[in-house]
């Protein structure tokens, strides 16, 4: 980022705020595997699980989690981490009643700003580009570029039985 990024426009009734430690882990993870479950090879995680991964690790900083709530529901998220002088965006999450109007890029404007402020001018993120909602879009609307590729192929085998070999008698 070589200038300051643009003003986050957040859609009507929401309103951001930070993640609260020993509050909000329990709404944010319902929230993220909800927004998460019909994308392609999701694996839901076990809150404890996820818990552990997400915010028992040393570079993990809740002023850098945000959250996008609707009246007293998290209608989104965005989590991100410090790594060598750079943000990470590790996930980026709006439920399905509050896609398509804009929440999505407010809170990659709010992240990029706090980032900004903090003098981090590199943000980076991985992302399925064959994401159903459009994210690949929606990144390159708030700024971002492709810098690497990588592509998966996929086989889908038929479900099979084992082979039972039968030995006649005295072979």
């Amino acid at each position: 980022m070589d200038k300051a990024p643009p003003e986050p426009e957040w859609p009507d009734e929401i309103a951001v705020r930070r993640f609260i430690p020993g509050q909000d882990e329990r709404a944010v993870f319902d929230a993220i595997e909800e927004a998460f479950e019909d994308h392609w090879g999701h694996i839901p995680w076990r809150f404890e699980t996820w818990r552990q991964v997400m915010t028992e690790r040393e570079d993990f900083d809740p002023s850098l989690w945000f959250l996008a709530v609707d009246g007293d529901q998290i209608a989104g998220g965005l989590l991100c981490y410090n790594y060598a002088n750079e943000g990470w965006v590790d996930v980026l999450a709006v439920r399905r009643a509050w896609r398509r109007r804009g929440l999505g890029l407010a809170l990659l404007h709010h992240a990029f700003r706090t980032l900004y402020r903090r003098e981090q001018r590199r943000v980076t993120l991985g992302v399925d580009s064959q994401n159903t909602t459009g994210a690949t879009r929606l990144y390159e609307r708030a700024g971002m570029h492709a810098a690497h590729q990588y592509d998966n192929y996929e086989k889908v085998l038929r479900p099979g039985k084992d082979p039972v070999i039968q030995l006649e008698p005295g072979s």
